[in-house]
């Protein structure tokens, strides 16, 4: 199954999947939309998905909760062009199996099929990378986030705060009283020893702990 909303990209996969050595014998079917793939995924028998991030109704991780909560053993394959962070992490927690860039090659496509169909992860080199990267800046955000002794909720709200988040959106986004938040927000002041939001947000990014 391709789903992905351009006509062209779904030609493009069938004619690349088409001109590989006969490995496998490919019986394609598509979705322009989320909808239609969940309809067609939950009504019909796929070895794999592959699945584009952004869709004309709802997205690629919406798609493949909504599946594997029916389906858990679907196959999905992640087949976008965003290569962002949020964008592989929203789908990886989905629970798509690997994820591949539109740029990837004819032959790398098909080993990332063909990784997957025999149960395992693949993801692409560019991908991974990324993947390494944030890793490698959690933990040291993670290390001096302990440095300075941040609790794990004044964290939460720093990072809130140099979201642009004012004290009643994060008091709205965590479900805590507002009083509560003006009072994490007067320690990270106090911890970082600045008196303003501006001050607390350059500090934190200089020592690295956001």
């Amino acid at each position: 199954m391709i789903v992905d909303d351009h006509q062209m990209v779904r030609d493009g996969i069938k004619t690349m999947l088409s001109t590989q050595p006969k490995s496998f014998s490919f019986e394609t079917s598509e979705a322009e939309c989320g909808e239609e793939a969940i309809s067609k995924i939950l009504s019909e028998t796929f070895d794999i998905v592959l699945m584009d991030y952004q869709l004309p109704d709802i997205n690629g991780p919406e798609v493949i909760t909504k599946v594997l909560n029916i389906k858990p053993k679907e196959k999905i394959l992640a087949f976008s062009s965003y290569d962002e962070y949020a964008c592989i992490l929203n789908m990886k927690n989905a629970g798509a199996k690997g994820y591949v860039l539109k740029n990837i090659s004819p032959r790398e496509l098909i080993l990332a099929i063909d990784t997957v169909l025999k149960g395992r992860r693949y993801y692409a080199q560019e991908v991974t990378d990324k993947i390494n990267f944030y890793r490698r800046k959690r933990v040291k955000n993670k290390a001096q986030q302990e440095k300075f002794g941040i609790t794990n909720r004044q964290f939460e709200i720093l990072r809130l705060i140099s979201d642009g988040m004012t004290n009643d959106n994060i008091s709205a986004e965590l479900n805590v009283a507002k009083r509560t938040v003006d009072s994490h927000r007067q320690n990270l002041l106090d911890k970082f020893g600045v008196n303003n939001t501006a001050a607390l947000i350059k500090k934190a990014t200089e020592l690295g702990v956001i």
